[in-house]
């Protein structure tokens, strides 16, 4: 008898496919302990020849074998065992009559009886049970069908990832079709069953096999909420072409009507971006026609040029309150329009172009509080690629052109030639940097200022550090690193410029070291000034864990700045704030952060931040989480966040979330959720409430979601209402560059 392959292992590949029903649809695994039909079998051999074991052999002239008495034939990792079996040499045909396992690292199939052509590598199998080890898997079929080109047919088949006790959802249908050529499967009279109950019957539909993109429906996502009533979206999902596809979603509401959206997305060797809108013809609270629409690219037009482009628009200010359901957008005051294009010589220059407007959203402000459109603004940045005793020259320029209604406009042009030299060794680093910055305006509409206004300042400043490291008594490395930083710019009376771009922002800790107090090019502050700073960090040589690392630091004035913007307070000569920062990891499940400035002249916190996390390390089922973060103003704000996520039992999780403002006494946005979980299902609700605007109007939501593990989720749980998840994630780095960040 010659060796002779064993079945291709397309047939455990074709029935995990069963694992998935959907277009692009998630695979949740489960955690249900499956019986193993092979339990009591030894581990299939990886002999890549072909191995025969039998107690008895039987040879007829015809060219029949007879195998019997725990028969074994296995290869390359796959194996057949029966009681019995019956082999052909003539056409290479393998007769199973017997109940009989196949079984490889992936899949066991138990059937009654079986026939396999050897050659062309096709069978059937009888009256199965069949186990997904990867996905602890089970179901059944009637018949299982496999031919050598890829494709399988399942009658009468059966799919779930339940204990086999329990039957809590079974995907039941009459026939499956499975095709690995073209990925696709195709199910006929489906049923999906949950606790009994059918809920969900198909008489056809097309699921991927694999995990490329297909054409195909998505779950669709349910709610209730208090702005759009009975809310549901059914995705259709489009594979036009390797890198492009396509989503559109229609949307009901019950309060508002039907609302169609599509997203298209592309990606190419040097670009990607996306479109997406949203149609709602008529909208039945305000009988208007409503919009959206939001269109971003990324990408190079050659390998030094490159191009982004951003544009937002909706129909009407109240849009994403009436019909967003997104908190993030609720809370935006503007949505960019514009496009910016970037040339960049490595190491020598860059030169962008940006062309750049708003349209508010915000129904509270009013046209004055508008930003600036820039039609265009274009900058040049370059450096000399040499250092000539140490030291590279450099400049800094733009143009922008500010247009904006009701308002002054007109041009400014910006000049910043620059010295710059530079130590940087392992034991100590030295900096200094000479500017002199030019700004002229050409101004219309100028209301009262001169038409072309200029201003030149010299900008002058010098920094050093030192880097200590330490091994300390626990092994850890510790590193102290000193920095001072000197800053001079003369003082010269700028009332008389137009204020297009500048603020103040928050005073953080790389504010220290910034050569302008303000933002913007508008109003550049005089200084005399010495700050000090400290940084120290607790390394685990082990783990490359930063176990601790706090900063802190001051600027000392030595002669009070005097140039001002309007609405601002000016800061005194002496010391400024004393700002902190404090990041401390106490395990894999505990991290804390602190922020904190405090104003010597007053001895009082004038802000402060703080958080604790907890993260489960090994969350299972449903996993542990708690945040608790505190941020504090003075005279702004001052809010709380406190959420958690607990099992209370074996099978019950509870969820919560409260942002509160102390300053308002009122909630900014709440949720209490309660999950239902085993090893194959889980159910969620979930009640959302959060401020939609600056008006103090709420809307609330009812959301419901259904997870059937191996299977999909149909609806919205909680889970993204929570904070980030990534145990691993610093606190102060998850959405900003400050744990301010924490409290939107």
């Amino acid at each position: 008898m010659r060796p002779t392959p064993l079945p291709s292992p397309r047939l455990t590949v074709l029935l995990l496919g069963l694992a998935c029903c959907g277009a692009g649809l998630p695979r949740v695994p489960a955690s249900c302990p499956q019986y193993e039909f092979a339990h009591e079998l030894p581990p299939v051999s990886d002999e890549p020849h072909l191995v025969l074991n039998a107690d008895h052999v039987e040879l007829e002239q015809s060219g029949v074998s007879r195998l019997s008495g725990s028969v074994t034939i296995s290869q390359g990792g796959r194996e057949f065992s029966a009681p019995q079996l019956e082999y052909r040499d003539a056409d290479r045909r393998l007769h199973i009559d017997s109940r009989s396992l196949f079984r490889d690292s992936e899949l066991v199939v138990e059937s009654q009886s079986a026939d396999f052509d050897l050659n062309r590598q096709t069978g059937v199998f009888n009256e199965t049970r069949y186990t997904l080890i990867p996905l602890t898997a089970r179901g059944a079929a009637q018949r299982i069908a496999v031919e050598r080109a890829g494709r399988a047919q399942l009658d009468e088949v059966s799919y779930t990832t339940c204990a086999p006790s329990s039957e809590a959802w079974i995907l039941r249908a009459d026939r499956i079709e499975l095709d690995r050529n073209t990925g696709m499967g195709v199910s006929r009279n489906s049923t999906l069953w949950f606790q009994g109950v059918p809920i969900l019957y198909l008489p056809y539909f097309r699921f991927p096999l694999d995990d490329q993109r297909h054409t195909g429906f998505l779950f669709p996502t349910v709610g209730e909420l208090h702005n759009t009533g009975f809310d549901v979206r059914e995705p259709f999902y489009l594979n036009l072409a390797p890198n492009y596809d396509d989503t559109l979603v229609p949307r009901y509401m019950s309060r508002r009507g039907f609302q169609i959206g599509n997203r298209f997305r592309y990606l190419t060797e040097d670009a990607e971006g996306s479109l997406y809108s949203e149609y709602l013809n008529h909208d039945e609270e305000t009988g208007f026609q409503r919009s959206y629409v939001d269109f971003e690219h990324h990408g190079l037009l050659t390998p030094r040029l490159g191009l982004q482009a951003e544009y937002g628009a909706v129909s009407d200010r109240a849009y994403f309150e009436d019909l967003g359901g997104n908190i993030d957008l609720a809370a935006t005051s503007f949505l960019p329009q514009g496009a910016k294009l970037t040339y960049q010589a490595p190491t020598a220059y860059t030169v962008s172009a940006l062309v750049e407007g708003y349209q508010p959203i915000n129904s509270a402000l009013q046209s004055t509080e508008n930003p600036y459109q820039r039609l265009p603004q274009i900058r040049i940045d370059a450096v000399t690629k040499n250092r000539y005793l140490d030291t590279r020259a450099g400049l800094s320029g733009e143009f922008t052109n500010f247009v904006r209604s009701d308002a002054i406009e007109g041009q400014r042009i910006v000049a910043q030639p620059y010295l710059r030299w530079e130590q940087d060794h392992a034991a100590w680093f030295a900096a200094g940097q000479v500017d002199l910055s030019y700004t002229a305006y050409n101004l219309t509409d100028a209301g009262g200022l001169a038409r072309r206004p200029q201003r030149s300042l010299p900008l002058y400043s010098l920094e050093g550090g030192l880097h200590f490291e330490r091994i300390t008594a626990a092994g850890r490395l510790q590193t102290l690193e000193p920095h001072l930083f000197y800053l001079y710019v003369p003082y010269h009376n700028q009332d008389a410029l137009p204020l297009f771009d500048s603020g103040e922002p928050d005073f953080d800790f790389p504010d220290l070291f910034a050569r302008n107090r303000y933002t913007g090019e508008d109003r550049i502050s005089d200084a005399h000034q010495l700050t000090s700073a400290l940084t120290t960090r607790l390394i685990d040589p082990a783990s490359g864990l930063v176990r601790l690392s706090a900063s802190f630091g001051e600027i000392y004035r030595l002669r009070a700045p005097r140039v001002d913007l309007p609405g601002f307070n000016m800061p005194s000569a002496g010391s400024s704030d004393f700002i902190t920062r404090f990041d401390y990891q106490f395990n894999a499940a505990w991290d804390a952060a602190a922020e904190a400035a405090w104003t010597p002249q007053f001895d009082r916190i004038t802000r402060d931040a703080v958080a604790l996390r907890y993260r489960q390390p090994d969350g299972g089922l449903a996993p542990r989480q708690f945040d608790l973060a505190y941020r504090y103003r003075d005279g702004l704000l001052e809010q709380t966040d406190l959420s958690f996520a607990t099992p209370v039992s074996s099978h019950w999780r509870l969820a919560s979330r409260l942002r509160y403002s102390l300053r308002d006494s009122r909630a900014l946005e709440s949720f209490a959720g309660v999950e239902y979980q085993t090893c194959c299902w889980a159910i969620r609700t979930t009640w959302h409430r959060y401020l939609t605007n600056s008006r103090g109007d709420f809307n609330n939501g009812v959301y419901f979601q259904l997870e059937l593990k191996g299977l999909s989720r149909l609806g919205t749980g909680f889970q993204q209402l929570l904070p980030a998840a990534d145990p691993f994630a610093p606190i102060q780095g998850r959405r900003g560059n400050s744990l301010s960040s924490m409290l939107p």
